[in-house]
């Protein structure tokens, strides 16, 4: 009664308390044959009302559901959960989900019956009651329980919702896509009740095995992963990576767009106007074709377009083929590049599909759709004889300027001038008018676009234009009323712009009304065609405070239908579900081809849905509560969950547009395998085995936390092998304890040779991903942090010579490496256009391997000898890897090392490529490139601008630190000394740091002590001195005067007792002092220059305080110098900005603290 009557629920609620009710009946009742029936009565009403009301049912089953979970222990002891799950699975294999591809619906019957099921087993686990169900192990065994079903029910509710199997391509019967459900709530539900039936371990291998084959490998394009169905067999797309599923899938309104190519707006707009009308459809998806791929080739295209825009779920359609088959009435291909007039476009198109039409009959039913006749007329002057003349048409062109609205025009049309006019004969059931938006100006030369607004009607009636009204106006005609159903707009300028439709779906059911579709390229939405006035009939728009601008976006090609022919259509295909596109039968291959294409789709779809993410994650996470969380004996689960694992982290999360999942995912797996070395090896050779995922995870992945985790993961998998399985990892030992002799050793195949194979592999391509640089070879240059032995591994696959050859190969004289290896040259012409490369893990390799090379040796010749281990515990070098170490040196002729020069031009890593330096240095005189590499550093530091030379100053106190030869360092201080009056306004700081820094230097080789370096930049002080106390940075300046004081004004020499000291002080500060003064003559006295002030205040005082120090006996030579300081202080005073007469400056008389300490400078110094 409560169902037929409101006020009987009302009443029964009110005073029945239902909710009471049932609590007493089945909760608190103590008889349990009346508790049993109230449970029975629910899964009886489970079993029959919920599928008969799958939309209403979300209420009831939360009520069932809350219902059971809220039943105590002893109830559920007395419940039959077996004959639950039996019931229950047995409704959820039966019901049918009817899913619109685009529309995720949840359903709630899935949703519920999965919530009860998986409640049931959880409780049948936690009571240790059996479900009594059959299990089928991949890997041979086999459980034996009570049949419930042939197979097993975990497969096949997994094959029934959430991974139909995808059919065969190439068979002859008709497919029909089985499309699961894709809620991500009713499918987390789903997920659950996977997961809870796979509580032991042949449950969860079979669960394995089914998640494992959906990631097969085999797919000849990754066009799914765009969004795109693709229709050229022989075209393939590269994987896209960022996925967004969202974006993938066609739209709600149950429409793939079109991929516009470059500029191909025009063709898509037109293409999508066509194909919703649905007779002209039905027409060409219906035509013979007998020569697809030559003669008919366009007309096979469109028929494949068709069927694809019809029937396809992705987000856009690929007209490549279309494009690829138009020839231009120039006998050559469209330009994809080149946007073209749509009514140009029209014209060629149908042309050149009627020209494939083969019969007589078709080519005229095909003329007929927007075909028609019109009569043209001339007057004469002379008598009332009219002249007329047929012609055909296919789209009416409408004049717009001046023209208020279509009617207008068309009367304008049909009264033509005072001598001619026309009017329409044969009128087609579909109408295409051609607003001429688009204006020739003579005077100019250009074309304009036409922005006036031109008014439309919803529906039009012909008849007024027609021949037999318009030669007997007054006998009574019928009404010919068409209506719109179609707008082609044109948005932009006369010569740049962009198409786009709004179309009108037909035929539609009655009861939703006429519904719009807006299709722009590969965007499909709803469209109110309540705008249309405000988006398609141009004219001015008003912006806010009331301007008002020219709008340029309006109706460029206008589609009617007649009436006639829509009521036609509808009940032809009545009854018409509601808002569910209209459909036309395809041929068989074609739609089995879209219908398999749609059935991979839609499994990747599934693939990336952050529900099966996450239950992909669970999945390897149940794993370790099998066995009390160790690893079983044979390993063979723990084996495919591992391979799994890494197959997921490659097709799925890494390409996902939010890849956060890859590192809860990765790092699941990685606690996995770093508690068992037999997990270890299973991970490390899926990677060895997978050479174009571990290309894709190491190198091509765009995003930076990936890669870098993925090659930790191998590098963790690698060190826990090398000290758990010697022999595994690919030494035939017990334990690596004293490296040096693994080198003696038989080596055995272990992972670490196959996975340095593989990285050598993919050194050709490396150059195309320069991304991942930093990742790959900073995963090399782990693998050489381990020790000698993997140093020996990676020497031996050539990773120096090639390390050595990719950073010489763009220098001038690298011709030979540019010959030898081919592959570079597109190295080379992707860095001219300006991509960067990261060099900074590749210098961390190249100093780890050089490290484990006595430079002083004499190479070997690997064609006669293997490398030698020398008694220093280091190896040889190869001939090959030495020529390119001593690239640029010619005997006779000295000249820059190629390497040197590149490592510290390129600053990067200048830790590393300071420590290749010290190694260089060290190998004097016995490697006898020690003036090759002072050549180098000087040559850098000639730099312009000065500010890049800072690399080459560090490599230069590296030198100082390391070189044997007091001559060349000698040489090298005063030369930087010399350099620095070059350096203009760039470089100051890094000059001065040099100075700083070197006057604490230790030579390790025990060539000279600290004091020695202290002298030597003392010694040099008048030549770099004073361009620096001339800086036109303040900073710099003041540091300078500190560090004079240090070197030269530290005390008084009336005060000093050595008299060595005080002559060589003396001698310094006075050729200070006149090199400053010629320095203010040539560059400001004499040019007559005004400075500020402030800019010269310290070069003033530095003259000061010498003359008065140092300059105090009665010589010619003082008295000349004194008079020179004079005329400067004069100089200056007159060519300051401000006046600065204070003698005593705070400058000098400041007692800076700001000078380092020794142990200061000692930190900052290059570490030896």
């Amino acid at each position: 009664m409560s169902v037929y009557s409101s006020s009987v629920w009302s009443c029964f609620k009110q005073n029945g308390e239902p909710q009471n009710l049932l609590q007493r009946t089945l909760l608190q009742d103590s008889r349990q044959r009346v508790r049993e029936g109230i449970a029975k009565a629910i899964q009886s009403i489970c079993t029959i009302s919920g599928l008969d009301h799958p939309q209403h049912s979300e209420e009831f089953f939360s009520v069932t559901t809350h219902l059971f979970r809220n039943l105590d222990n002893a109830t559920r002891q007395t419940l039959d959960l077996s004959g639950y799950v039996h019931h229950w699975s047995n409704l959820l294999l039966k019901h049918r989900h009817d899913e619109f591809v685009g529309r995720d619906s949840l359903d709630w019957v899935i949703h519920g019956i999965s919530n009860l099921l998986k409640w049931c087993i959880q409780s049948a686990k936690a009571l240790e009651k059996p479900l009594h169900l059959e299990y089928k192990n991949p890997f041979g065994f086999i459980a034996l329980h009570a049949y419930i079903y042939s197979d097993t029910l975990l497969e096949r509710l997994f094959t029934k919702h959430l991974f139909p199997v995808v059919s065969q391509s190439c068979q002859n019967a008709p497919v029909q896509v089985r499309v699961p459900t894709l809620h991500s709530k009713t499918r987390t539900s789903l997920y659950a009740v996977m997961l809870a039936l796979s509580n032991d371990s042949m449950a969860y291998a079979r669960l394995l095995a089914l998640v494992r084959d959906l990631l097969a490998q085999g797919e000849s394009s990754q066009a799914w992963s765009w969004g795109v169905a693709q229709i050229l067999e022989d075209y393939s797309y590269e994987v896209n990576w960022n996925f967004d599923r969202l974006c993938s899938i066609r739209s709600s309104t149950g429409y793939p767009g079109l991929k516009n190519l470059s500029n191909t707006c025009y063709l898509n707009s037109l293409f999508t106007q066509l194909f919703m009308n649905v007779d002209f459809r039905k027409f060409i998806l219906s035509t013979n074709i007998a020569d697809g791929k030559e003669s008919q080739r366009l007309l096979a295209e469109t028929k494949t377009l068709f069927g694809f825009l019809q029937e396809s779920m992705l987000k856009q359609v690929d007209p490549q083929g279309i494009a690829d088959s138009i020839v231009t009435y120039e006998n050559g291909l469209i330009d994809v590049a080149i946007q073209m007039d749509v009514d140009e476009f029209y014209n060629l198109l149908f042309d050149r599909l009627e020209s494939q039409i083969l019969s007589d009959d078709a080519k005229k039913t095909f003329r007929s759709f927007y075909g028609g006749q019109i009569v043209q007329q001339i007057k004469s002057k002379e008598c009332p004889h009219v002249s007329e003349r047929l012609e055909p048409f296919s789209a009416i062109q409408c004049d717009i300027q001046g023209k208020p609205s279509l009617i207008d025009s068309l009367n304008a049309y049909v009264d033509g001038e005072t001598m001619e006019g026309a009017c329409l004969k044969d009128i087609p059931d579909n109408l295409i008018f051609h607003l001429k938006r688009f204006d020739y100006d003579i005077s100019t030369g250009n074309r304009h676009k036409i922005n006036d607004r031109f008014e439309f009607p919803e529906k039009i009636n012909m008849s007024p234009y027609n021949v037999d009204y318009l030669q007997e106006k007054d006998r009574t005609v019928e009404p010919d009323i068409f209506e719109l159903v179609g707008i082609l707009v044109h948005h932009g300028a006369a010569e740049s712009g962009h198409y786009y439709s709004y179309i009108r779906e037909r035929p539609t059911n009655p009861s939703q009304g006429k519904t719009w579709v807006e299709f722009n390229d590969s965007d499909v939405t709803e469209f109110n065609s309540g705008q249309i006035p405000d988006q398609c009939f141009g004219g001015l728009g008003e912006m806010a405070y009331g301007a008002t601008f020219s709008k340029t976006w309006s109706a460029y090609m206008l589609f009617y239908q007649r009436v006639s022919a829509l009521d036609a259509e509808l009940e032809e295909r009545s009854p018409l579900p509601v808002k569910v596109p209209v459909k036309d039968d395809l041929p068989p291959e074609l739609a089995n081809r879209i219908a398999v294409d749609n059935e991979r789709y839609i499994r990747n779809y599934c693939l990336f849905d952050p529900a099966h993410i996450t239950f992909a994650r669970s999945l390897l996470e149940k794993l370790r509560t099998f066995n009390g969380g160790t690893c079983s004996d044979n390993h063979a689960v723990e084996k495919q969950a591992i391979w799994f694992s890494l197959q997921y982290l490659d097709r799925v999360l890494s390409r996902s547009k939010e890849p956060t999942d890859f590192d809860r995912m990765l790092d699941s797996l990685t606690r996995m395998i770093g508690s068992c070395s037999k997990c270890c090896k299973f991970a490390l050779e899926w990677v060895v085995d997978n050479k174009a995922a571990l290309r894709s995870l190491l190198l091509r992945c765009p995003v930076p936390k990936v890669r870098k985790d993925f090659a930790k993961m191998i590098w963790n998998a690698l060190s826990h092998l090398r000290t758990s399985d010697t022999r595994t990892y690919g030494f035939d030992v017990d334990s690596i304890e004293h490296e040096p002799d693994l080198l003696n050793m038989p080596e055995c195949d272990g992972v670490l040779q196959q996975m340095i194979s593989n990285l050598h592999e993919l050194w050709i391509c490396i150059h195309l991903h320069s991304r991942g640089w930093d990742d790959y070879f900073g995963l090399l240059a782990d693998i050489a942090s381990f020790g000698l032995p993997e140093c020996f591994v990676l020497l031996r696959e050539e990773f120096l010579q090639k390390c050595l050859e990719i950073l010489l190969v763009e220098g001038t004289g690298a011709k030979k490496i540019r010959v030898d290896n081919p592959h570079y040259s597109q190295f080379i012409r992707l860095s001219e256009k300006g991509r960067r490369f990261s060099l900074n893990r590749l210098i961390e390799l190249l100093r780890l391997l050089l490290s484990r090379i006595d430079l002083r040796m004499t190479p070997h010749d690997p064609r006669f000898q293997p490398r030698r281990l020398m008694d220093s515990g280091k190896l040889s070098l190869s001939k090959a890897e030495e020529e390119l170490l001593h690239w640029g040196v010619e005997p006779g002729r000295l000249r820059t090392l190629g390497i040197l020069d590149k490592l510290l031009s390129c600053n990067q890593n200048s830790s590393a490529a300071g420590s290749i330096v010290q190694m260089m240095v060290l190998a004097e005189p016995q490697a006898s490139f020690i003036s090759s590499i002072a050549k180098t550093i000087l040559n850098g530091i000639n730099i312009d601008p000065a500010s890049l030379a800072a690399p080459f100053l560090n490599a230069a106190l590296t030198f100082c630190c390391f070189a044997h030869s007091e001559a060349r360092i000698k040489d090298l201080v005063a030369h930087i000394a010399r350099e620095v009056d070059t350096i203009g306004v760039n470089g100051g700081k890094e000059h001065l740091d040099f100075f700083i820094n070197a006057r604490h230097i230790q030579n390790q080789r025990g060539v000279k002590d600290q004091e020695f370096f202290h002298r030597l930049v003392r010694d040099t002080v008048p030549h770099w001195a004073p361009p620096l106390i001339m800086y036109w940075d303040e900073d710099i300046r003041m540091k300078t005067i500190d560090l004079l004081k240090t070197l030269v004004f530290h005390t008084d020499i009336n005060e000093m007792d050595d008299e060595l000291e005080v002559e060589e002080i003396t001698s310094i500060a006075k050729k200070l002092c006149e090199t400053c003064l010629k320095r203010v003559q040539d560059q400001i006295v004499l040019p007559q220059k005004p400075v500020e002030a402030k800019s010269v205040e310290q070069v003033r005082e530095v003259i000061r305080h010498c003359i008065s120090q140092f300059y105090q006996d009665d010589t010619a030579a003082s008295d000349r110098v004194t008079e020179d300081a004079e005329a400067v202080y004069d100089a200056l005073q007159t060519l300051s900005v401000e006046d600065a007469d204070d003698a005593n400056s705070d400058t000098w008389n400041n007692n800076s603290d700001e000078m380092p300490t020794d142990s200061e400078s000692e930190n900052i110094m290059v570490s030896p």
